[in-house]
């Protein structure tokens, strides 16, 4: 028993050796072993973005069991936390370090620029390390998604589906409004508009804004209230906020479209009456895209100082077609769906993007509003 106790303080040590680092050292990289840290700036069992991105880096840990993969849930309850935990890491023996979404932009940002960690390698996803200045950090990888893309196919089959229920509106919920909802939210607002141009109707599209990614019982709320109201099918890009839209949908009987992940396939074992409402999902292949770089970081291939803009036509964005959405969604809706995405990836249709630096507020706001049955 105390060979036990023994064996498992000194595992217990080895595990929290790299965040055990003080502010000041730097550990060297050159040990010859290849160590790839992925950051949380989240909770992790939103079953859709910060899941996603876990599955990538799981994957490729189980597929090189050579490499040290940690994953570090940093929260969501206190983001000053954030700066502090990626020096810690940095200072750590993590030869590539991967964070993710807005919030550590700017923590990235000075992080990358220090002379004492020129060494590190850096990948930073769902956004631009600066706006249109990747060149400018020579040692950060961005990725970026085409979520736009994604929710033009979310309200292209919302649009589509209500009109086959008799239904007049349709909604979106987004998380808050920050710049990649708000481009989940205007490709949306496209897909049902062209869908009403190309077949003679007129649905409506509410929109609402929970206020934050957790708040799962006002995520419900809003849902629940859009449902009151006669929509049939809403489309919610919230992570985990948003699991409290999923719970509206079973409750009220409706649909709603997931995001980021396949959230019909969390559910289909565990409460498979839920999951029986998630039509299907828009999603953002986060995972793959992490697993793909991990890989090419592996073969000396993985570029820096650039940006990866990934979308329909490169596989990172699409709608799922498992088991309930071809039980849900007729043969010839579905077809529509996969015409209409095959164009997409074929550049012969074009989905605006809702991101500041392409799209104004004004704009972004006119669109949104020429929907809105409250306008």
């Amino acid at each position: 028993m105390k060979l036990l106790k023994r064996i498992i303080a000194l595992l217990l040590c080895a595990l929290l050796l790299p965040f055990t680092v003080s502010a000041s050292s730097v550990q060297d990289i050159n040990d010859g072993v290849v160590r790839i840290a992925l950051l949380i700036a989240g909770d992790l069992g939103d079953m859709s973005f910060w899941d996603s991105a876990n599955a990538g880096m799981m994957k490729f840990a189980a597929d090189h069991p050579e490499v040290v993969v940690d994953v570090i849930e940093m929260g969501s309850s206190d983001t000053s936390k954030y700066e502090s935990t990626l020096t810690k890491i940095c200072n750590a023996s993590y030869d590539l370090i991967i964070v993710g979404s807005t919030d550590m932009r700017e923590p990235l940002q000075r992080a990358s620029k220090k002379k004492k960690y020129a060494d590190r390698h850096f990948i930073i996803f769902d956004t631009e390390i600066k706006d249109e200045k990747a060149a400018d950090y020579p040692n950060v990888h961005s990725i970026m998604f085409s979520q736009n893309e994604g929710g033009y196919l979310a309200g292209t089959l919302a649009a589509l589906l209500s009109a086959e229920a008799g239904a007049v509106n349709t909604a979106f919920i987004g998380g808050t409004k920050n710049d990649i909802i708000n481009d989940f939210g205007s490709g949306f607002m496209q897909g049902v508009r062209d869908v009403n141009a190309a077949k003679g109707i007129s649905i409506g599209a509410y929109n609402a804004y929970i206020g934050d990614f957790i708040n799962s019982p006002k995520g419900s709320s809003l849902a629940a209230s859009f449902y009151s109201s006669g929509v049939e099918v809403l489309f919610a890009a919230a992570s985990q906020a948003g699991l409290g839209c999923i719970d509206s949908a079973k409750n009220s009987g409706k649909l709603i479209i997931g995001v980021d992940s396949d959230q019909y396939s969390y559910y289909a074992d565990s409460d498979p009456d839920k999951a029986s409402h998630i039509v299907t999902s828009a999603l953002k292949r986060v995972d793959l895209a992490l697993y793909d770089c991990c890989e090419q970081f592996l073969a000396g291939t993985l570029t820096y100082g650039d940006l990866a803009v990934l979308g329909v036509k490169e596989g990172m964005i699409g709608l799922v077609g498992n088991e309930n959405y071809r039980m849900l969604v007729s043969e010839e809706i579905r077809a529509y769906v996969d015409d209409v995405t095959a164009r997409i990836a074929n550049g012969t249709l074009t989905v605006e993007s809702g991101l500041k630096r392409y799209t104004k507020q004004d704009s972004l706001n006119a669109l949104f509003d020429s929907l809105d049955p409250t306008k």
